[in-house]
């Protein structure tokens, strides 16, 4: 029940706050003209309570349904399974444990995917042979990366694409959708930190250093 609140008030927040406001202000200009003033003064004070208790309850399912998105980034670094580009690589985030991981959810499509590249390569080229791992997944097919390293940029890091555990449900499809998104996993395979959006060099340095 909680997903299905969570979920309709995350899908349509846009539209629910500004709706929310105009009924209020509405409702009071209704008020105003129609009623006496001593029962509007009465009825001032309940509008006020309940628009506070619709607003907070819209609050409450966006922070609920941000937390649930967490989650499910949580639960997918642990169930994906991975098709490496280079021969040997990982077919889990679990086989590169006793590593720290800075695992990279982006598309070839995604504006600000392509800005992090540059970082993302600095990153891994500085941390090589320090027992981090740069991990860059997608659900691209590997022609697709090959032709963006080939017009965009080169890849440094390692680069993978994902098969499983596909979304379901609208928290869930907002989870996988929401690119770029940088998770931290520790060395005991633990998710340490997750970043959505793009981040800078600094920023993603800082989080490997206090991993590591």
């Amino acid at each position: 029940m909680g997903d299905t609140v969570a979920s309709f008030l995350f899908e349509r927040a846009v539209v629910l706050m500004p709706v929310v406001i105009l009924l209020g202000i509405a409702a009071v200009v209704v008020l105003l003209r129609r009623w006496p003033r001593v029962i509007w003064k009465r009825f001032a004070s309940v509008l006020v309570i309940a628009f506070a208790i619709v607003v907070a309850t819209i609050a409450g399912g966006g922070l609920y349904a941000e937390r649930s998105i967490r989650g499910v980034i949580e639960h997918r670094v642990h169930v994906l399974t991975l098709q490496s580009r280079a021969a040997g690589g990982p077919a889990r985030i679990a086989d590169l444990k006793g590593n720290v991981v800075v695992l990279n959810f982006w598309a070839t499509w995604c504006g600000p995917c392509r800005a992090e590249m540059p970082d993302l390569n600095r990153l891994s080229q500085q941390y090589a042979g320090q027992q981090v791992t740069v991990l860059a997944i997608t659900d691209e097919a590997p022609d697709r990366i090959a032709l963006f390293e080939q017009k965009m940029i080169p890849l440094r890091m390692n680069v993978a694409t994902f098969r499983s555990d596909q979304p379901r449900g609208a928290l869930a499809a907002s989870a996988y959708g929401g690119r770029p998104t940088t998770v931290i996993v520790d060395r005991d395979g633990s998710v340490r930190d997750i970043f959505i959006g793009r981040q800078s060099f600094e920023h993603l340095r800082r989080a490997v250093d206090d991993a590591l």
